[in-house]
């Protein structure tokens, strides 16, 4: 090939590359993780939907049927999501096919959803529901597939650690929030506090069934004396305990009380 085919080949190019439309304004983000860890920070809805149809104009997006809400709260069951038009950090509508089910963490980050809804591509805000399984990233940036009961319960209740300090007054009331929808609390007693957990939208006490060891006063029991150096100087308390609970405490505490007979394991 001579020196002006290859100076041909080379306009041909530039020129292919000028006519092609150009994302100038294409998004970028960071990998935001798993569904596990980018549906529960700053998302307001998460839900199991089923894909009705796509839509191309005058934007993409999908119509979808919600069959559950796992978390956040919407008035209707049919909603459109705004999808990739290569301008914004969302998936294209491609694999969203008419009759396919989803778990969808809505207006997560980089999402720009205006006034609607919009699904992120920038983490695994999306996994797909299959055969009463659920299929993608959903711990962990790799392939997985999780009983459907299994995916639920772990999205309600994840996995936590938290330390959190503070100062209470006498026969004053306490509570912080933790794992998305449960809260400790200290209510005063007569002589000090009880530990108690409760569930968003429930009055059960879910702690309520944590039983003091023998000789030993109840963990979720906080009195003056079990902070002493020497409790035995403190006549009144209870079952003549030489110590207070351990520490860190440690308590049952369940989602189930309640709603079973039998005592949480």
């Amino acid at each position: 090939m001579g020196l002006n085919s290859w100076r041909w080949l080379f306009a041909a190019a530039g020129l292919a590359a000028v006519c092609l439309p150009m994302p100038l304004a294409a998004c970028s983000c960071a990998w935001g993780g798993p569904f596990l860890a980018v549906a529960t920070l700053g998302v307001p809805l998460v839900i199991h939907a089923r894909v009705l149809r796509q839509r191309t104009q005058p934007a993409p997006a999908i119509e979808v049927q919600v069959l559950e809400v796992l978390r956040g709260g919407m008035l209707d069951s049919g909603l459109v999501v705004q999808m990739g038009d290569g301008m914004h950090c969302r998936p294209p509508v491609d694999p969203f096919m008419p009759g396919s089910e989803w778990v969808m963490a809505l207006n997560g980050v980089g999402a720009k959803p205006g006034n609607g809804w919009a699904l992120s591509h920038c983490g695994a805000y999306w996994l797909k529901v299959e055969n009463s399984e659920v299929i993608g990233a959903i711990d962990r940036d790799a392939l997985q597939r999780w009983p459907w009961e299994t995916f639920r319960q772990r999205l309600h209740y994840p996995p936590f650690a938290e330390v959190f300090k503070g100062h209470i007054q006498a026969d004053a009331a306490r509570c912080h929030r933790f794992a998305g929808r449960l809260r400790v609390c200290l209510q005063p007693m007569t002589n000090g506090w009880l530990l108690t957990v409760h569930e968003d939208g429930r009055d059960d006490d879910l702690a309520r069934l944590t039983l003091p060891l023998h000789g030993a006063p109840n963990p979720r029991e906080i009195e003056g004396w079990q902070f002493l150096e020497d409790p035995s100087a403190c006549a009144s308390r209870p079952y003549e305990a030489e110590s207070g609970p351990e520490s860190p405490r440690r308590f049952v505490f369940s989602p189930e009380v309640g709603q079973t007979l039998a005592t949480p394991a």
